[in-house]
């Protein structure tokens, strides 16, 4: 574990730029990562299927640019985006609200120990010491305060995700957010967010790299970038899809989980034939049996 002081020359630039920056570091790892253009990924503890697949899909588009990945080590979301990250050959730091020893949450403690041999431990509390109520709100502020823009993936009305953003805002930093059902409390806080704070609206890792006028720095083992997914009425010029595929996928929300009974009250087949028909469109990629729901792939 080493130690940076705030009046050190290594000390990151943008995090001294905020009120209240951290007076000294605690860290472990490469602190070269925070040389990179630093995009916070925070979210929702208990997270939906959907924030954990647009996570996942949106850590591996920035995969193809020179970023890190910040986040906090938090189960649900932020667990999510330092595992895809890594998953991806990316940068990411994790930013803890407990000492660099006791960490927290004690079930990622593989997670913390692959992070600060791939990327970046850090903290502003001695090595021992223990999380509060009150180092939570603290950790968020340097969270933000290291990156450029943060993008909020699920976010109840009241919690630690939201407050990170409207850190970020009073940092003058950009905050993205995936759209979610409205309906949903994981989405609420986005709403508020894009209704109230000007956060911008994204599905993907391009248009945050894009509103950020990032050039594009594609690593050498990355031969092309990521093609679109195309639409159905696209795919059906390369896979046979028959009526029945069809009027199952048609039961099915894009990219949300769906059980089969659901799609049973939806559809006019059995539930043998229901299973033959998934398992068939599972083989053609449009479909994914997560736990025995199904998520529609487009």
């Amino acid at each position: 574990m080493q130690i940076l002081n705030l009046t050190d020359k290594v000390f990151p630039q943008i995090l001294k730029e905020i009120h209240n920056p951290p007076q000294k570091l605690f860290y472990k790892g490469d602190l070269s990562v925070l040389d990179r253009t630093c995009i916070a990924v925070v979210g929702t503890r208990r997270c939906t299927e959907y924030g954990k697949m647009m996570t996942e899909k949106i850590v591996e588009e920035l995969s193809h640019y020179e970023v890190t990945i910040v986040s906090g080590l938090a189960k649900g979301i932020d667990t999510i985006a330092h595992k895809a990250a890594i998953k991806n050959n990316l940068k990411t730091a994790a930013v803890l609200p407990s000492g660099l020893i006791d960490i927290y949450p004690p079930e990622n403690e593989n997670l913390a120990q692959e992070i600060s041999e791939k990327g970046l431990l850090v903290s502003e509390y001695e090595e021992n010491s223990r999380p509060s109520k009150y180092t939570f709100p603290q950790r968020n502020r340097i969270i933000s305060g290291l990156s450029v823009a943060t993008l909020v993936v699920e976010a109840p009305e009241k919690s630690g995700a939201l407050i990170t953003a409207r850190l970020a805002l009073e940092q003058n930093r950009e905050i993205f957010v995936v759209p979610q059902d409205v309906d949903r409390f994981q989405g609420i806080g986005a709403l508020k967010l894009l209704q109230k704070c000007g956060a911008y609206p994204v599905s993907s890792g391009q248009e945050i790299i894009e509103q950020l006028q990032l050039q594009p720095k594609l690593k050498l083992d990355i031969k092309d970038p990521p093609k679109p997914q195309m639409p159905i009425a696209k795919l059906k010029i390369a896979y046979d899809i028959s009526a029945e595929e069809k009027e199952i996928l048609f039961c099915m929300q894009i990219n949300r989980a769906t059980s089969l009974e659901k799609i049973k009250d939806k559809s006019r087949f059995e539930t043998q034939k229901i299973l033959m028909i998934l398992s068939l469109l599972e083989i053609k990629n449009f479909v994914i049996n997560n736990t025995g729901k199904y998520i529609r792939k487009c």
